[in-house]
């Protein structure tokens, strides 16, 4: 059974040279400067500066992708997260086939 819209968030991850990833997720993680910080659907509006670190979003589907990124800021408000890096660093990982978004 598929998820329905009510449990997933719209997320945009951006370096400034390019779009890294856009989709439908279940939860994400950023790092952000006060430490790493959870974000799902219907979280609290927010705005916050991130640090060198890795973005984990679980997906629609339930796998896990990860991006290796440098300082940014992350912001979320109607289910909507972005993320805007200064830049994506080498070796992201996911867990299963790339689908570069649904």
């Amino acid at each position: 059974m598929a998820a329905s819209d009510k449990t997933l968030m719209q997320v945009n991850i951006v370096a400034a040279d390019r779009p890294v990833w856009t989709g439908q997720a279940r939860s994400a993680m950023v790092p952000a400067t006060a430490g790493s910080m959870g974000i799902m659907p219907d979280h609290e509006p927010l705005l916050t500066l991130l640090q060198k670190g890795r973005i984990t979003v679980v997906t629609q589907d339930g796998s896990q992708r990860t991006f290796n990124v440098d300082s940014g800021f992350a912001s979320f408000d109607s289910n909507r997260l972005t993320v805007a890096v200064d830049h994506k660093l080498a070796d992201d990982k996911r867990s299963d086939e790339d689908t570069d978004g649904d």
